[in-house]
């Protein structure tokens, strides 16, 4: 009886002697046994079968026990028939109350089995919920990195993005890259291209970071790069193989992972993160940062081919350096034997033609006519001999400097075209080095010819000005002016060749349309060192 509740308990017994005090007071023709069904009632409200079968057997006692117990009164076969009533009814009660306790326990555990039905499915709901959330997270930080990977945005902008992206995934604040060295004997080299979410808690790391290049087989990077997987470090102040946390008493982090970046099956570069806080491998999030390695190729391939492209095109503007001094110093020794053989030699034919005009003046009008004819071509071809020596080299830019070379070309050009053209001169006595000085009137000579061809110009004006680092010749114009679309056009070789030209100085040819009609052509190069590719002829 320890089992039940302590209080039906109670009650019950205090109900069954005050019912049976009740009965065996009043007489037999008066009492019966109907309130001793009160006692199976309250095994019922205790929901126990067999507290509910006790309170039958002991209200059936009772009943029983009245009998006997109560004073004399009514006929017997009522009090016979009263009594047997009352048995049944307890009885009755008793059968109805357990089959209501069997609904209720059944109720109770069809209740619990749907609670825990519930619970269950509610639970696996929440694993998948989290999964799915998971795997969301998961291939947003894919196509994110997918899409960066594939945008024409700088090479380490691409970097710095991704790994600010990996780190916010992982939840973990510090991120760091290694590329492969050149040879791949050197193993992986340091980069300056990091993600700390907390600045200056892992300054002491990031110096330490700095300084260790790493080796196949060594350190956290050192295993991606041998093994070609990524890697993880439950905690890196307890792994024998990261030297780094032997270079200083606390280096900030604890867990580690890594993962290479592949271009093919060649590791390029290995991205290293760290958590503060120890943690065990998650294989799901290593898998992700597989493919996260292999997107990130195409960014470091990228960076291979501009690189490749980039010594490609040095390469290129030293060999059109060298060709346009070779052509410089070819056109300098033809302009010098047009003007002192040719000339000279067409000087002679011309004084000896005078010479034979005085001797042939007896013999006749029509000789002498003649001789006058040929005099006259000869003068014509000793000018064409000048002009095109001074086309080749002008003698004035080598003697005299850039500003009356550009003067003596604007006067020309006005005798030439019959363009009013209009020159400042702004260098205040600097003098330019002959090669600045060719490549600067060289581009003149060019922008002139493209105004005369294209410009349909009435006026031109020239200025040429020093700065603190720069020589500026600007040339504007007031014609139809020129489009965007032909700036852009990669087919005018003119174009091209100005702006090659100026970047061999470390300088630039800038082309613009004027708002009001025209054309302003800026041509900048450095006054004084070495451009981007001299001394490399």
């Amino acid at each position: 009886m320890k089992n039940y509740p302590a209080k039906y308990l109670l009650i019950g017994s205090i109900a069954a002697t005050g019912i049976f005090i009740v009965d065996a007071l009043l007489p037999l023709g008066i009492a019966d046994g109907m309130l001793y069904v009160a006692l199976v009632l309250l095994g019922m409200m205790a929901r126990n079968r067999k507290l509910i079968i006790i309170a039958a057997i002991v209200s059936s006692v009772l009943n029983l026990l009245g009998y006997f117990f109560s004073p004399p009164g009514g006929e017997f076969v009522n009090v016979i028939a009263n009594r047997i009533l009352a048995f049944i009814t307890i009885w009755m009660t008793a059968i109805l109350c357990l089959l209501k306790n069997k609904a209720d326990e059944t109720l109770q555990a069809a209740r619990n089995f749907l609670e825990t039905s519930v619970e269950d499915r509610t639970a696996k709901l929440q694993e998948v919920n989290q999964r799915l959330n998971s795997e969301a997270d998961s291939s947003k930080l894919v196509k994110a990195i997918a899409i960066a990977s594939n945008e024409a945005r700088a090479v380490n902008d691409t970097l710095y993005f991704c790994i600010e992206r990996v780190c916010k995934f992982a939840g973990w604040p510090l991120g760091h890259l290694y590329l492969a060295a050149e040879k791949p004997a050197s193993g992986l080299i340091p980069t300056e291209i990091w993600h700390v979410g907390d600045p200056g808690k892992f300054d002491v790391f990031q110096k330490i970071t700095g300084d260790s290049p790493m080796q196949a087989g060594i350190g956290l990077p050192g295993r991606v790069l041998a093994s070609g997987e990524p890697e993880w470090i439950i905690d890196v102040t307890k792994d024998l193989n990261f030297p780094r946390a032997r270079l200083a008493e606390n280096i900030g982090v604890r867990a580690g992972f890594a993962f290479p970046i592949l271009i093919g099956r060649e590791v390029v570069g290995v991205m290293e993160f760290f958590s503060t806080k120890a943690a065990e491998p998650d294989k799901e999030m290593l898998a992700i940062m597989a493919q996260v390695g292999t997107l990130l190729g195409r960014v470091l391939e990228r960076k291979r081919a501009l690189d490749q492209s980039e010594i490609s095109q040095e390469q290129l503007r030293n060999l059109y350096h060298r060709l346009q001094q070779v052509r410089e110093e070819e056109r300098t020794r033809t302009a010098r034997e047009v003007h002192d053989h040719l000339s000279q030699l067409l000087t002679t034919i011309k004084l000896e033609l005078s010479l034979l005009d005085k001797k042939l003046a007896r013999n006749g009008p029509g000789t002498q006519e003649s001789i006058l004819q040929l005099l006259e071509m000869s003068d014509d071809a000793i000018q064409s001999v000048q002009r095109i020596a001074m086309d080749l080299r002008p003698p004035i830019l080598d003697d005299l400097g850039l500003a009356e070379a550009i003067e003596w070309q604007v006067k020309e050009f006005m005798t030439r075209t019959g363009i009013h053209c209009q020159f400042l001169d702004q260098m205040n006595g600097f003098e330019l080095d002959l090669e600045r000085s060719t490549t600067l009137f060289r581009i003149f000579q060019e922008t002139l010819t493209n105004i005369v061809r294209h410009s349909q110009a009435t006026q031109v004006s020239v200025e040429l000005y020093v700065s603190k680092e720069n020589i500026k010749l600007e040339v504007q114009d007031n014609g139809c002016g020129i489009t965007a679309e032909q700036i852009q056009n990669l087919r005018s070789l003119g174009l091209l060749g100005m702006r090659e030209r100026a970047m061999v100085w470390g300088g630039y040819v800038k082309i613009q349309g004027v708002s009001k009609g025209g054309t302003r052509v800026t041509i900048n190069i450095k006054k004084d060192g070495n451009g981007d590719n001299e001394g490399e002829n």
